[in-house]
């Protein structure tokens, strides 16, 4: 449409009132115009869009018939011919399956001697949702009991490493690992010596007096040196010369 402007610049001008007519008539056929290309370059972009999205057909038995040479059949859609299996979403992450994998975790791999869980936070919330929506709840509470059988993740080894619930519902591959695992039933780890009980409250002590915990830490190495006088109380008894 001509504007406001335009009309005063024809006035000013000294058109007459069928120039103006005109004029406008022009400007509507031009705006008009220009929306039926808008609306077809629309329809046109919508019509391909379609198309892109629209699924492979197979060839229909009156093309066989009419002597058309039909097309190689479309690949099988991966989703369809193999579905995958059933996902959990995240509500199926419930505070009472929460809280029994905690306790599964702290009565059997805290007690074989990983370290204690106090709950899930948000990250290991969100970890725990994609292992259940991988394997489902008794995997996740099979995969905690094989780590419990497993002595390496629970302090047994030359770090004194112990696995976390964190590392293990965060670590894919290391879940992975711990399903393959097939440890006998009833499996324990085996005791650790009085030396190993020795160097760990050492370092307990160690870690609490970083932790500015000095009391606790005075009192893990006063265990310390019990443990100590007990092995040499066993490597040299009272008595010997």
């Amino acid at each position: 449409m001509i504007g406001p402007e335009i009309l005063d610049a024809l006035l000013e001008a000294g058109a007459s009132a069928e120039a103006i007519v005109a004029a406008v008539k022009a400007a509507a056929g031009t705006e008009a115009k220009r929306r039926e290309e808008r609306r077809a370059r629309d329809a046109e972009r919508q019509r391909r869009r379609r198309s892109r999205n629209r699924p492979s057909r197979a060839v229909t038995p009156s093309h066989a018939d009419a002597g058309v040479t039909p097309r190689d059949p479309a690949p099988p859609n991966e989703n369809i011919s193999n579905p995958p299996p059933p996902r959990s979403s995240g509500e199926d992450l419930t505070p009472e399956l929460e809280a029994r994998i905690v306790a599964t975790w702290n009565e059997t791999a805290a007690k074989a001697g990983a370290a204690r869980s106090l709950g899930l936070d948000g990250p290991r919330r969100i970890a725990l949702q994609r292992r259940l929506r991988e394997h489902g709840p008794e995997r996740v509470l099979e995969a905690i009991r094989n780590l419990a059988a497993t002595p390496f993740h629970c302090g047994r080894n030359k770090s004194d490493w112990r696995a976390t619930l964190g590392w293990l519902l965060g670590n894919g591959e290391a879940f992975q690992r711990m399903l393959e695992l097939s440890p006998a039933e009833d499996a324990q780890p085996p005791p650790m010596t009085a030396e190993q009980r020795a160097a760990s409250a050492e370092r307990s002590a160690a870690l609490l007096e970083k932790m500015g915990r000095a009391d606790e830490a005075a009192e893990m190495r006063r265990t310390a040196e019990k443990l100590r006088r007990a092995i040499e109380d066993q490597i040299h008894p009272a008595g010997d010369e």
